[in-house]
């Protein structure tokens, strides 16, 4: 039994520290097996020995002392285990013991057991507590001989020993690197006397006198000196020193700390050396040199600097020569000084300096940085290069003349060299080529242009150069999809190539001969529809005699009607075929606008499809007007398909009439139309827009903006053709990627319905009372006269031309009482947007919008809510009272973010 409990516990140990240990060096799981192999063997004879005595005896106790063997493993655990086998033994010996004495009871045996196992436990316990202790004092000691040794490290690097002095006996104390610093060999330290004696004579009285103010004043101190070595070389050392106070108040010692600088002084002195090297040298060159410090502050100028501004170094070193730099110039040179001291880079500018007599000159100024040990310093130099500049403006006067006469002629023009290599291109070429000057020079023309290689320009310019002679001819270049007309000359170098795009002119050659196809195709049609007319005249009229010669009920009466009916169809066909023709001359007749759109809008959602929504406003009491309807239809239908194309992916179509009166401000302002009442008929998309550019071309013959093929140009000089013919007037209001409306204004028939001038254009009896609008409108012309028009009323006006202006004069002018916006601006931000910002900053602040698109449009594509007050362009200003005076009053009872989106 005893031998498998040992074989147990061997095993056990064994798989304990395979567990634990294995990151433990092989010394160390040496000891700890060793230890507590021993330990375990000591458990395991007092173990036999209490098997043969018999119990009674305090045997248990013996257990205890093996747990001390612990420590020398040097782990807890180790303790722990022998414990453990100590316990068990003492349990086991009850059961395994040699008998019992006599006389004793097993009340004695198990107190004595008990006893044994908490000697055990106090044993095991004082066991660790001493290893604890143990390892506590292992690692400061090796903590200590650490930081001894970092000193001893910094202080032989830093060439830096300690010294003290106790007083009142003048026992001096050094470390080891004092000896060495001092070229001494290690051993005792000697009086004071005899270490002053080492320094150099001249410091020695200094030295001495700084040492006794220091142990009898307390004063420290803080020096440089020269100590002679025993070889007789002098060597520079730091020599630092405090007196040591104790607690009533007195100096008990003094101490302090010698480093060894005699490397640092050789540095400082080559340092010196090359300063004054360098100063000799700034001292001879002629330009500025100057040096400052990231402050500003300058630290050196050379006398040429002096001398070239009639100052002084030393006065220019105080104020800087700033002062002498033109005040022109200052702002950029010192803008330019700010960004190089942030971005650490060479400070490079030219500006002019006053020289001593007066003038000032061109100076290239250049600075870089250097980051020395006194801080970093800004080294520079400053040339004066007027005699260069002036040199350089006479050439370039020269070669801008040139350069000017060749950028500023209409034809493009490029050279090309022997190798067919782009040496020149001026502005025209960039853009009748379409490429940049940068991608094109130095390349070859055949490269960058390879359909042309092989076609008839490089044919035309290879005879050009092999004959030497001016060659011109024209040619397409298919890729550009541009015709061309040549003019190639021979030059030394090369050729020189003038050409222009004549794509456009041959277009429009096209297309007039095109009208003139049609034109010709109408006179045709409209000779065969007279010749046909006349056709008719004879069946109809044959007609109504047979007519009248057959009786009512006679089949013949029924032929009769057959031919009569197919005559007037006839007659209707010929009729149309003279519209198109325009041989036609205009019937105009006294029409109702809203009868002729509520006949016309089947027709329109008919040819429109289903993708485009067709939707209708009609005013109530819309007065009559004088148009040919036929027309007019015609009109109507254009509109509707350009809106149609406008939208490709659907939309919405809108068609509007009004009553509106158009006054002399705004008659004033277009050609051919007089002030008065006119009915409006307006057609709005929500189509993709017509760009400013082409917004005031949109009536020019065969002007379009749709695809190549889809469009003739002539559907919109039609209308205004016929407008104008009526007497009317056409306005188109357009924006990018929010739709076009375009406004027919036909004359009022004043025949059935009397117009009165005073009820539309009455005197305006308003007064503003000085109250103060801001009026934000982007277009100058409408501005101007919307301004005089609100000055007129009695109103004091503000202007801005984008939603951003206005933002600023409402948070700067607090007496701002209404906003008069326009609905469609550039710049980000809408009307409708605008009045948003501007009710959050004042919410009681009435608004009043203007547009050129109906407000109807403006309610369901402007952003407008339908209690939006809208004042559509063009208005009268007695219409722009009544919206004002409706605005103020609005203000007070309404909300106008209920309207807003």
């Amino acid at each position: 039994m005893m031998k498998a409990f040992e074989n147990f516990c061997a095993r056990w140990m064994q798989k304990f520290f395979l567990s634990s240990n294995n990151q433990k060096n092989s010394d160390n799981k040496h000891i700890f097996i060793f230890w507590t192999a021993v330990g375990a063997l000591t458990q395991l004879l007092v173990f036999c020995g209490d098997m043969l005595t018999p119990l009674g005896f305090a045997h248990g106790i013996l257990y205890a002392p093996a747990t001390f063997f612990g420590l020398f493993a040097n782990r807890v655990i180790s303790i722990w285990l022998i414990g453990s086998l100590g316990m068990l033994g003492t349990g086991l010996g009850i059961f395994y013991s040699n008998g019992t004495l006599p006389n004793v009871g097993y009340e004695y045996i198990l107190l004595n057991r008990l006893l044994g196992w908490g000697t055990i436990i106090a044993s095991a316990v004082a066991a660790m507590i001493l290893l604890r202790l143990r390892r506590q004092r292992r690692v400061s000691q090796v903590a200590l001989e650490d930081t001894a040794s970092l000193l001893q490290v910094a202080s032989t690097v830093g060439g830096l020993g300690g010294w003290r002095v106790k007083l009142p006996e003048m026992e001096s104390y050094w470390s080891a690197e004092v000896f060495k610093i001092l070229g001494r060999p290690h051993g005792t330290v000697p009086d004071i006397d005899t270490i002053i004696g080492w320094y150099d004579e001249k410091y020695q009285v200094d030295v001495r006198d700084k040492f006794e103010k220091c142990v009898f004043e307390g004063r420290p101190f803080d020096t440089e000196i020269q100590v002679i070595h025993p070889d007789g070389t002098p060597h520079w050392v730091r020599l630092v020193g405090e007196a040591v106070w104790n607690d009533q108040g007195q100096i008990e010692a003094a101490q302090g700390a010698v480093q060894d600088i005699d490397k640092h002084k050789a540095v400082q002195k080559e340092i010196e050396s090359s300063r004054e090297e360098w100063q000799l040298l700034a001292e001879s060159v002629p330009m500025i040199v100057w040096t400052t410090n990231s402050l500003g502050r300058m630290s050196y100028v050379n006398q040429f600097a002096a001398g070239y501004m009639g100052s002084n170094a030393r006065q220019l070193i105080q104020e800087g020569w700033w002062q002498y730099v033109h005040p022109d110039d200052k702002p950029n040179a010192k803008a330019i000084w700010k960004t190089a001291l942030m971005t650490v880079q060479p400070f490079l500018a030219e500006f002019r300096v006053l020289r001593h007599d007066g003038t000032w000159r061109w100076h290239l100024a250049r600075a870089v940085r250097v980051d020395a040990s006194q801080g970093a310093q800004w080294y520079g130099t400053a040339m004066d290069i007027q005699d260069f500049k002036e040199a350089q403006e006479t050439g370039s006067q020269l070669a801008n003349r040139l350069v000017e006469t060749m950028e500023s002629v209409a034809d493009a023009i490029f050279v090309l060299d022997h190798d067919w290599i782009f040496t020149y291109m001026n502005r025209q070429c960039e853009t009748v080529l379409e490429r940049k000057r940068e991608e094109l020079l130095s390349s070859c023309v055949w490269d960058e242009f390879p359909q042309a290689r092989g076609s008839k320009f490089q044919l035309e310019y290879e005879r050009c150069v092999k004959e030497h002679a001016t060659v011109r001819f024209d040619a397409e270049y298919a890729p550009l999809k541009k015709h061309f007309e040549v003019s190639a000359y021979p030059h030394q170098g090369g050729v020189i190539v003038y050409f222009r795009d004549v794509t456009t002119q041959k277009r429009l050659t096209e297309q007039l001969q095109q009208a003139q196809r049609i034109d010709a195709l109408g006179k045709l049609t409209g000779g065969v529809a007279h010749d046909f007319n006349n056709l008719l005249t004879v069946i109809l009229g044959n007609a109504e005699i047979l007519a009248e010669q057959f009786g009512a009920s006679t089949q013949e009466q029924a032929l009769t009607q057959m031919i009569s009916s197919a005559a007037q169809r006839g007659a209707e066909m010929t009729q149309r075929l003279l519209t198109f023709a325009r041989r036609q001359s205009l019937e105009p007749q006294v029409l109702e606008l809203n009868t002729l759109v509520k006949e016309m809008t089947p027709l329109l959602r008919r040819s429109l499809g289903q993708q485009i929504w067709v939707e209708t406003i009609y005013c109530d009491g819309l007065w009559p007007t004088l148009v040919d309807p036929g027309q007019l239809e015609m009109a109507l239908l254009n509109l509707a398909i350009n809106a149609r194309d406008a939208m490709p992916s659907g939309g919405r179509l809108l068609i509007e009439t009004s009553n509106t009166v158009l006054d002399e401000d705004y008659a004033a302002q277009h050609m051919d139309l007089q002030a008065g009442p006119y009915v409006m008929l307006a057609v709005s998309d929500t189509g993709q827009g017509i760009s400013k550019e082409n917004l005031a071309r949109v009536f020019e013959p065969f002007f379009t903006t749709k695809e190549q093929g889809k469009g003739t140009g002539l559907g919109l000089p039609t209308v205004y053709g016929f407008v104008k013919q009526s007497r009317g007037h056409v306005a188109i209001y357009s924006e990018i990627n929010q739709g076009t409306t375009v406004k027919i204004y036909l004359p009022r028939c004043l025949e059935n319905d009397r117009y009165t001038p005073a009820s539309a254009m009455h005197e305006v009896h308003h007064d503003g009372q000085g109250r103060l609008v801001l009026l934000v409108e982007d277009d100058a012309q409408v501005r101007q006269i919307s301004r005089r028009q609100l000055e007129t009323l009695g109103y004091a006006v503000i202007e801005a031309e984008n939603s951003q202006q206005a933002l600023h004069q409402l948070v700067c002018e607090p007496d701002i009482a209404l906003l008069f916006s326009d609905v469609v601006m550039p710049g980000g931000m809408s009307g409708s947007e605008l009045a948003h910002q501007a009710r959050t900053l004042r919410p009681d602040l009435p608004v009043l919008f203007a547009s050129g698109y109906t407000g109807h449009a403006m309610v369901h594509h402007g952003g407008l809510g339908a209690g939006a007050l809208l004042l559509p362009k063009p208005y009268l200003r007695s219409q722009l009272a009544d919206k004002l005076v409706q605005a103020f009053k609005s203000a007070a009872t309404s909300d106008l973010d209920s309207s807003l989106p």
